[in-house]
């Protein structure tokens, strides 16, 4: 289980970056209904695609800090014992 500090600042990161993915959408949207440019698809795509790599991202990052922590140790056998 993450901490509370960890987890916090975690949404507040999501928060921000949607806040602020939202607003070039928005803005590219408003940009292209105005502008006739050739390649529309183009352009809309260089908008979207950084917006689903950022899903990508914070997906991964947020299961990265809520995965449990492991904790590996070597044991070495003492004399005489026997393992498989």
């Amino acid at each position: 289980m993450p901490s509370f500090l960890a987890a916090l600042l975690l949404w507040g990161a999501i928060a921000a970056a949607l806040v602020a993915q939202v607003m070039i959408l928005r803005s590219s949207r408003r940009v292209l209904r105005t502008a006739s440019s050739r390649g529309p698809f183009i352009e809309w795509a260089f908008a979207v695609g950084p917006a689903l790599v950022l899903v990508l991202v914070l997906v991964l990052s947020w299961r990265a800090a809520t995965r449990p922590p492991v904790i590996q140790m070597d044991v070495l056998p003492t004399a005489g014992e026997l393992r498989s």
